[in-house]
Parts: structure tokens; sequence; C-alpha cells
């Protein structure tokens, strides 16, 4: 039988254990390296290849760039005499017959190129240049284009998503319809589209209101 002096002993030690439980309390959460928080998890960056600058040289047509200061190194409101002089190639400039104009044609004939200053004067600014197809159903050439690389071969839809705000007109002489590029200046970028067609057979930048019909007519 347990006596009364034993029995009291028991209870005093078990309460003696729980306060010591009680005082002990909930452990508390490992802290992690220089008292900062764990940092969460971000997924790596990786960065968009951008497209290599075209780089213009002034013997190779196809690495000229058309925008609306001009086509390569021939711009708009240059000196005309001084810009012809300056181009490489076989350019032809009719004095008798058509001085203010100039033209060159591709050694394989599939494309050309002109340019007109104007004929108030024989010293007037160049206000217009031509990169056009030789062929009767044009299509991409190895010719100027475009920062977006646009050109000869374009179709209308391709012009109309990389420049959703271009207008569209149509030619005052003949059948021929155009997509005017925006501009801040006064000179526009025209693609320019033959009857029944949607692929650019002309490429032009001028100050007119529209692309020359015929430079020398």
């Amino acid at each position: 039988m347990i006596n009364t002096r034993t029995s009291a002993l028991i209870i005093a030690t078990a309460l003696a254990v729980t306060s010591l439980v009680g005082c002990a309390g909930t452990p508390e959460p490992a802290s992690t390296p220089g008292g900062g928080s764990t940092p969460s998890e971000t997924a790596p960056t990786t960065s968009t290849p951008t497209a290599e600058p075209r780089i213009e040289d002034q013997a190779d047509p196809g690495t000229w760039i058309i925008d609306e200061a001009g086509v390569g190194p021939i711009p708009v409101g240059g000196d005309f005499a001084s810009t012809l002089t300056g181009l490489a190639g076989p350019w032809t400039n009719d004095t008798a017959n058509c001085s203010w104009s100039a033209w060159w044609t591709a050694a394989d004939s599939a494309y050309g190129m002109s340019f007109a200053r104007g004929t108030e004067s024989e010293t007037a600014p160049i206000r217009e240049i031509s990169v056009y197809s030789t062929a009767e159903s044009p299509a991409v050439v190895p010719g100027p284009v475009t920062e977006d690389g646009l050109g000869i071969g374009t179709t209308k839809a391709e012009v109309l998503t990389a420049y959703p705000d271009a207008q569209e007109g149509a030619s005052t002489i003949g059948s021929d319809t155009w997509l005017m590029l925006p501009s801040a200046t006064d000179a526009h970028v025209f693609f320019a589209f033959r009857e029944n067609s949607d692929t650019a057979w002309d490429v032009t930048v001028t100050i007119g209101v529209e692309p020359s019909h015929e430079v020398c007519g």
C-alpha cells in the first residue's frame, strides 16, 4: 500500500515535469545566415538577340537603305552634280535630253535606280529617288531596302504590317496604287503596285505628293 508521504512525492514530481515542458514552448525556426530571409528563386533572364546593323557600301547598292532621307548615298535635297560624280558604277546622265536625271541598271538587269533634281534650275536639289523592277512580274531583288527589309517584291500586307499608319492612294496618271509611309520630313517613301498586283514594283522617295509618272517624259 502506498502511504500518504509517497503519494505526495509522486504528485510533486509530476507537477515539476509539467512546469518544465510548459517553459520550453514552441521551438523557434532556424534563422538564415546573416539574419536575412531566404531569397525566392527567380527564373534566369534571357536577352532577345538584336539584328546586326546594316552597313552601307557606296559601291554596292544591295547594301543601301531606303528611308525619307534618301536611298543610300543619294540624299533628298542633295546637290545633283556632286552626288552623281561621287557614285560608283555605270550611272547615265543624258545631258542633251534629260540633264536633270540619272539612272543605273543592275548587272543582271533585275532592277534599276534613278534620281532627279528639280527642273526649275540646273542647281535645283534632288527631289526624287526611285528603285524599280524591270520585270513584268516583280519579285524580291538584292537591291536597296528599308531598315525593315522592305523593297521591290514586298507585298502590300507586309508593308501594312510594318507600317500600319501607311496611307493608301492611287496615281493620278496611270493605274498604279501606292502606300505612302509616315514621315517626319517633307519627303516620303512610296511603295507602288501595278494594277491587279499586290507586289511592289517600285519604291520611291520623293518630296512630291506622289511618285512621278515619268521623269524624262
